[in-house]
């Protein structure tokens, strides 16, 4: 699955209210959830993970981006859940962050994992388009900047 598909209007949240990193990846995870019906007992599993796999380093990059991911059991499809911080987030990396792009992938596929990632570098290493992305004021716009 190439990243452009995994991008859905739904899983995308302008602005983040979240004020800590754990706070931002609780409130992408609270989309997906949503949107797929889980339990709380999923939701928290889910946090675990992706806490577990930001204990090993930051996934904050350049540009203020931020790429929390994990791995996850269960899973049948890859989702990326994106969040906007109107105030940037401390996230580890050398700079605060305010654009956040949460990653979900089946366990039984790391290629994709490594693939979505990737593209997701290449597409914020434009300078122009991070600050594009940092100034939308709504899901839509966000949405508009990968599909216009």
């Amino acid at each position: 699955m190439a990243f452009l598909e995994t991008i859905d209007k739904d899983l995308i949240k302008v602005p983040l209210t979240a004020k800590d990193g754990k706070g931002v990846i609780e409130e992408l995870v609270a989309l997906f959830a949503d949107k797929n019906g889980l339990s709380q007992k999923d939701r928290e599993r889910i946090v675990f993970s992706v806490m577990e796999r930001e204990s090993l380093g930051s996934t904050a990059i350049e540009n203020g981006i931020a790429i929390p991911h994990a791995k996850i059991e269960g899973l049948s499809k890859a989702a990326v859940m994106i969040g906007i911080s109107r105030l940037p987030i401390d996230f580890g990396g050398d700079r605060p962050s305010s654009v956040f792009f949460l990653v979900l992938a089946p366990a039984d596929n790391p290629a994709e994992h490594i693939q979505i990632l990737s593209s997701i570098a290449k597409v914020c290493s434009s300078t122009l388009f991070v600050r594009m992305l940092s100034a939308s004021r709504s899901k839509e716009d966000v949405y508009q900047l990968f599909f216009d």
